[in-house]
Formats: structure tokens, C-alpha cells, sequence
């Protein structure tokens, strides 16, 4: 049994309008398909303070599929704010943060305002009306996580007078 794996998405050849579909494989079917379609290794995400001494291919946070931009801190911070919502809300990134996290990579060297005020506002339609942080402290109580800081983030929100849904 895999203890880490990858969401894929994809559209179907020639109908780029679609949204896009996803699916879910453990790491061996994944290094599998990755081999397959020439594709170079994924980077992986684990907010777990405890890594594994594993260091198979995509497991280290600078691996990238091919282009070795650099990523600015504040997008960083957005797509580990991301990853984090997923995990509380247990969803797969649709719902307008599949098109946040395309347009951050896309452009990883310029911060993503735009991208963190759509976030933000998302953040805001927690059920239970919680703020990320909030969230990532309930995970916090039966996981080790990492110290995850939104620093940059939610100083661009409070200095625009935004309600901040991060903190």
C-alpha cells in the first residue's frame, strides 16, 4: 500500500474549453506513467515533519517537470496555502484552484496577487467559517506538521485592508 500519491489532471485531446479531469495512482503506477510519457519527475508535497529518507524521483520541493524556474517566495506560499485547503477539505484543486495553481506555475517568478485574493475569498466559504490557519492547527492535533507561515501572504491582504481568511 502506497503512503504517497499523485493527483493527475488532463483534458481530452482537442477540446482545450474542458475542465479538466483528474485521477488519482500511488507512487510506483506514477513513476510508471511518468516513464511512459517521457515526462520528468513531479514535484511532491508533504507538510509532515517527519520525511521519509526516501528520495525517489519528484520528492524533493525544487524537482520540477522540466523548466527549472525559480519560484517566488509569495507563490510558494499560495500553492502551500493550496495544498493545505485540499488536505482540510479533503478535495482534489477544482473549483477555480486548479486555474490558480496553472497560472502560478505558469509565471513563478512574478507573486500572484490576483491569485491569492481568489484564494483568500475561497478560504472564506469554509462551512464552519474557519481560517486556514485555523484548519492547518485542527490537522495539527493529530499530525506532526511542518511550521507553515504565510507571512508574505497575509501581509499583502492586511496592508489592502482585505479580510483575511488565511492569517
Amino acid at each position: 500500500m502506497d503512503d504517497k500519491y499523485y493527483t493527475f489532471s488532463y483534458k481530452l485531446r482537442g477540446d482545450y474549453k474542458a475542465s479538466p479531469q483528474y485521477f488519482f495512482v500511488g507512487t510506483h503506477c506514477a513513476n510508471e506513467f511518468l516513464d511512459i510519457t517521457k515526462h520528468d519527475p513531479l514535484p511532491l508535497f508533504n507538510p509532515l515533519v517527519h520525511e521519509q529518507e526516501n528520495h525517489s524521483p519528484g520528492n524533493s520541493p525544487s524537482s520540477s517537470s522540466g523548466d527549472n524556474k525559480r519560484l517566488h517566495p509569495f507563490n510558494q506560499e499560495l500553492l502551500t496555502a493550496i495544498n493545505m485547503l485540499c488536505i482540510s477539505w479533503d478535495i482534489i484543486p477544482k473549483s477555480g484552484l486548479d486555474k490558480i495553481i496553472t497560472f502560478t506555475r505558469r509565471r513563478s517568478e512574478t507573486p500572484n496577487y490576483n491569485g491569492i485574493e481568489w484564494f483568500n475569498q475561497i478560504v472564506g466559504k469554509d462551512r464552519q467559517r474557519r481560517s486556514l490557519r485555523i484548519m492547518i492547527d485542527q490537522l495539527r492535533e493529530n499530525n506532526e506538521l511542518k511550521d507553515l507561515r504565510f507571512d508574505e501572504s497575509n501581509n499583502y491582504l492586511n496592508e489592502r485592508d482585505i479580510v483575511n481568511n488565511i492569517n
